[in-house]
């Protein structure tokens, strides 16, 4: 059991360390990071894709969430892809200040994620002046959330960047989506019903969390093991706000059960995969 930790723990690092691309743009390599550079040769650059493949779903589910509240709206199209963006860009401008700021200089690593960051923070940036026009309230949202990243960035500074308190930031921002959703679209203060979809991801991604941890990097700690167990079987206690919520969040404490420790990675996010279906689900028929 424990050689079947370490392997898929491995495997879980080797994946992480993986970046997928596709081609961008026919671009002229930066000086220092160990390519020719002449007015004849060029290369190929890369729009990187981080490949933390949890995040996707902490994005993508407030976001469908968002518009079963609120309601098809172009504006809710114009903030799925800022918010979408601005993920890879928040990522790897972080990667690249956390690395500036270990080493002390603009190493080659550094301003190679910085690379990275640049045509996301591009994207991201014109859907995002698009809604700050629409709603100059945003800019203090925006604020806001730029005090969440260099809080993120601090805690990847001194080590923390797996770490518990890192993740459950992450979980807060993904929750607010939902909320921040129905204010951009109707421009009103979000109803009870976009809040309590908000509850309903701050609870499921915050057992997610504890699940995935419990089962890949503190594989060989069975309190993490007991402390996913036992919140994921108290997260059924939703369902006193809705029997509906017993859909996604029952699956979800049977999953804590059931999925072994030592488990591959990519069966871990399959699984993920399916209990996000059932949240959006059930928190679908919960709020109709």
């Amino acid at each position: 059991m424990a050689d079947s930790r370490k392997a898929a723990r491995s495997e879980w690092d080797a994946w992480a360390r993986r970046r997928c691309s596709v081609a961008f743009a026919d671009q002229r390599p930066a000086p220092g990071d160990g390519h020719m550079s002449t007015s004849t040769t060029s290369r190929t650059a890369r729009l990187a894709i981080p490949n933390q493949h949890g995040a996707w779903a902490f994005l993508l589910v407030p976001l469908i969430l968002g518009f079963m509240v609120a309601g098809w709206s172009w504006l809710g199209l114009v903030f799925s892809a800022a918010w979408i963006l601005a993920y890879p860009a928040s990522y790897y401008l972080g990667r690249a200040v956390v690395i500036r700021w270990r080493r002390g200089t603009w190493s080659r690593l550094a301003r190679r994620e910085l690379g990275y960051a640049r045509p996301w923070i591009v994207l991201a940036a014109i859907p995002s002046l698009v809604l700050v026009v629409m709603r100059p309230w945003l800019l203090a949202v925006g604020v806001a959330l730029i005090v969440l990243w260099g809080v993120s960035v601090w805690l990847s500074r001194i080590g923390q960047e797996r770490g518990a308190s890192n993740d459950l930031l992450l979980v807060t921002q993904a929750a607010l989506a939902v909320p921040l959703f129905y204010g951009i679209v109707h421009d009103a203060w979000p109803p009870s019903d976009a809040w309590l979809a908000a509850f309903v991801c701050l609870v499921f991604f915050t057992g997610s969390v504890l699940h995935v941890k419990s089962l890949i990097r503190e594989a060989d700690n069975p309190r993490w093991a007991l402390a996913s167990r036992v919140y994921n079987t108290a997260s059924m206690g939703t369902a006193f706000v809705s029997p509906w919520l017993l859909l996604p969040f029952g699956a979800a404490a049977i999953r804590a059960f059931l999925v072994p420790s030592g488990t591959r990675p990519a069966v871990v996010g399959a699984v993920e995969i399916v209990v996000s279906t059932l949240v959006v689900i059930g928190t679908g028929m919960a709020l109709s």
